[in-house]
C-alpha cells in the first residue's frame, strides 16, 4: 500500500497541470520544484534551485519582509495562508491561491512546502466586478443627488403657481375663469404630489427617512384616507368602498408614511380604473400581521411586468394614466419595507383588474 501510495504521489505532481508545489529549506532556499511549478512560475527547476524564495514575490513584498513572514507563520501555526501577487521569470504578475506548510520532524522544522494554483484569471473578474458594483453605486448615489435636486427646483416652481392660482381665484368672477383655475389647481396639486414622491424617494435611497412611529388606528384612518381621495374617483364615476372590520384596530406605525403608502396605492387604483369601474379598500387583522389590500376591475397589468411594477419610473401602461412619472409604487415599496412590511402585486391579465397587498407586522406592537 505504502508503494502504491508513493507512486501516486511522485505521479501526481508529475502530472498535475494547475498545482505547483515548492519545496524550502528552513531558510526559504528551494530545493524542490514539483507538479506545475515551471508552467506556473515560467523557471525550469534547474533555474531554481538553490535560489531564494524571494524571487517569485514582488519587490513591494520582499520590502515588507512577507516571505520571511509568511515562513514564521507557517513555523508558528503549521500553515500561513498564500492569497497574493507573485512573478514569473518573464515579470508578469499572476495571482497565486494556496499555503505555506511547515514540515516537522518531531518538534524540529525540516523545512516548507509551498503549494499554490495560479487564479490570475479569477482575481481579474472580481476586481472587473468590484469596480462595476463602485461604478453602479456611483451612479447611483448620482442620480439620488439628482432626484433631490430636480424635486427642490421644482418645489421652487409649484409654490409661486400655487399662489397665483389662489390669487387668480379670488379675481375670477366668471364661470369660464372658474372652470380654467379648477383645472389648474387640479393640475398643480398633482405636480406638487410627483415631486413629493420623487423628494421622499430620494430621501429613502439616500437613508435619510427617519421614521416616527405612533399608536395609528387603522380603521379610522383608512376611512379619513379614502374621504380625502373619494372625489377624485366621483370624478370617474367609480364606486370606492372600504371593507374593515369593526375598530379599534391599532397599529405602531409613521402616520404620514401610513397614509402616503395607502394614498399612493388608492391613487395607483384610480388611474388604472376606468370610468363606472370599482376599487375596493380591504383590512384584514390576522394574528401577526395587518393585511391591506387595494383592488380594482381596471386595466390590469400584464404577467411580464408584474417583477417590474415597483421599478422606479415603471408606469405599467403610460397611455392609460392620468398623468405622473411612475415614482408613486416605487415609494410605496419603500415605505413598506422601512417599516419592516412587504408588498405583493397580484393580476390575472390585461382587462382583469389588479390587486395590491402591503402587509405590516406585529400591529398592536411597536417595532
Amino acid at each position: 500500500m505504502k508503494e502504491l501510495a508513493d507512486r501516486l504521489l511522485a505521479a501526481f505532481w508529475q502530472q498535475t497541470p494547475d498545482y505547483a508545489c515548492l519545496l524550502l529549506d528552513p531558510n526559504g532556499i528551494i530545493v524542490g520544484w514539483r507538479g506545475a511549478a515551471e508552467s506556473v512560475f515560467g523557471y525550469t527547476q534547474a533555474d531554481v534551485l538553490g535560489e531564494s524564495i524571494d524571487i517569485i514575490f514582488t519587490e513591494g513584498d520582499i520590502a515588507i519582509g512577507i516571505p520571511t513572514l509568511e515562513r514564521t507563520i507557517a513555523a508558528g501555526n503549521g500553515r500561513a495562508e498564500d492569497d497574493r501577487w507573485h512573478v514569473r521569470k518573464d515579470k508578469a504578475r499572476i495571482w497565486v491561491s494556496g499555503a505555506m506548510v511547515a514540515i516537522r520532524d518531531h518538534d524540529k522544522v525540516l523545512g516548507f512546502a509551498k503549494v499554490v494554483r495560479d487564479r490570475t484569471d479569477l482575481k481579474t473578474q472580481v476586481e472587473s466586478l468590484n469596480r462595476r458594483s463602485d461604478g453602479l453605486e456611483g451612479s447611483l448615489k448620482g442620480q439620488e443627488a439628482l432626484f433631490a435636486r430636480i424635486a427642490h427646483e421644482l418645489r421652487n416652481s409649484i409654490t409661486p403657481l400655487s399662489n397665483s392660482i389662489e390669487l387668480l381665484t379670488k379675481l375670477a368672477n366668471l364661470p369660464e375663469a372658474t372652470f380654467a383655475l379648477t383645472i389648474a389647481k387640479r393640475q398643480a396639486a398633482l405636480l406638487d404630489r410627483m415631486v413629493t414622491d420623487l423628494a421622499e424617494v430620494a430621501r429613502v435611497k439616500s437613508g435619510k427617512l427617519l421614521l416616527v412611529k405612533q399608536q395609528v388606528e387603522v380603521v379610522a384612518e383608512l376611512q379619513t384616507i379614502a374621504n380625502s381621495i373619494r372625489d377624485r374617483a366621483r370624478h370617474k364615476h367609480q364606486d370606492l368602498v372600504l371593507l374593515a372590520p369593526p375598530p379599534p384596530l391599532v397599529i405602531w406605525a409613521d402616520r404620514q408614511r401610513f397614509h402616503q403608502i395607502i394614498f399612493n396605492l388608492l391613487d395607483n387604483a384610480i388611474k388604472y380604473t376606468g370610468d363606472h369601474g370599482h376599487i375596493w379598500l380591504k383590512c384584514i387583522a390576522e394574528d401577526d400581521a395587518l393585511l391591506i389590500k387595494v383592488q380594482d376591475d381596471g386595466f390590469g397589468i400584464a404577467p411580464e411586468l408584474l417583477p417590474l411594477i415597483f421599478n422606479l419610473f415603471a408606469q405599467e401602461a403610460p397611455e392609460l394614466s392620468a398623468g405622473g412619472m411612475g415614482v408613486g409604487l416605487a415609494l410605496v415599496k419603500e415605505l413598506v419595507e422601512a417599516h419592516r412590511g412587504f408588498m405583493e402585486v397580484r393580476s390575472d391579465g390585461r382587462g382583469k383588474g389588479s390587486e395590491f397587498s402591503v402587509r405590516l407586522p406585529n400591529p398592536g406592537t411597536p417595532t
